[in-house]
């Protein structure tokens, strides 16, 4: 049985930090499929529901536990590396170090539609990887913009309306729409100073920037895009009001500099 598959590049836009097997204390990153395909799961479950994503990347929950109906798996992938970068950018000295993934570093994975794969399933499959690299990151300190995947398809946006259309089944679904702001599109800005930036919040309110204690992830995300105007941050939260509210708190925090030379936020 011949089974489809479909190819999606990428390239890297920030450092990345994926861990590897051996945790948090090895001397490399590399890319590794769990990880990826967690972070597209996320996606899946924020575009459709948990129901959807536990039916096409499989379940296992209780006696209810099913397989997953799309394989996975690196198409090009990357060896591993060892190469340095700051994982706190904006302080003023840097804050600690960790091995990383380049910027410019370039990979692929394959999705491939597996016999129980129904036509829908493999349709929302297929639009949450897309989802992933034009919303998503990968690895740690990936909500503050570390690890900007972004894809190098012909399908790529390269305009702001181009970016919005793409992102519709998240940012445009009937019920509950995730919203989606771009942040310095004429600022001309460089990916370390848009990663400075992103990583410039200030520690709370839980509500918008998470928590270290207890661990609460950020419900609003940061990360790097890449349209044919430049560099830019593109800004994703479960609500507009979440994303109105970060961008006051954030230009009215001390030493404001960063975010204010960014301009005004511009929601998709």
């Amino acid at each position: 049985m011949n089974l489809t598959s479909e190819l999606f590049r990428f390239t890297f836009l920030t450092p990345c930090f994926s861990g590897t097997a051996e945790g948090k204390e090895a001397a490399y990153s590399e890319l590794r499929i769990p990880p990826i395909r967690g972070h597209i799961r996320f996606w899946h479950r924020s575009a459709y529901c948990g129901e959807s994503a536990n039916r096409v990347w499989g379940s296992t929950n209780g006696t209810e536990g099913h397989s997953s109906r799309v394989a996975l798996r690196i198409g090009t992938g990357l060896p591993p590396s060892g190469q340095l970068a700051q994982l706190l950018p904006h302080k003023s000295h840097g804050q600690g170090s960790r091995p990383s993934m380049p910027v410019g570093a370039r990979a692929s994975i394959q999705l491939q539609r597996l016999p129980s794969c129904t036509h829908s399933d493999w349709a929302e499959a297929l639009t949450s990887t897309k989802l992933w690299l034009l919303a998503g990151t990968l690895g740690y300190r990936s909500n503050r913009a570390a690890g900007s995947v972004w894809p190098t398809e012909p399908w790529a946006p390269r305009s702001l309306t181009d970016l919005a259309d793409l992102l519709g089944p998240l940012i445009a679904k009937a019920c509950v729409p995730w919203a989606a702001a771009l942040v310095g599109a004429a600022a001309h800005k460089s990916w370390a100073e848009l990663r400075e930036a992103a990583s410039a919040t200030p520690r709370g309110p839980a509500h918008l920037f998470g928590c270290a204690q207890p661990r609460t992830p950020s419900p609003v995300k940061f990360k790097i895009a890449s349209l044919e105007s430049g560099l830019c941050l593109l800004v994703l939260a479960p609500s507009k009001t979440l994303i109105t509210e970060a961008e006051a708190k954030l230009k009215n925090k001390p030493d404001p500099h960063r975010w204010n030379e960014l301009g005004q936020w511009r929601f998709l």
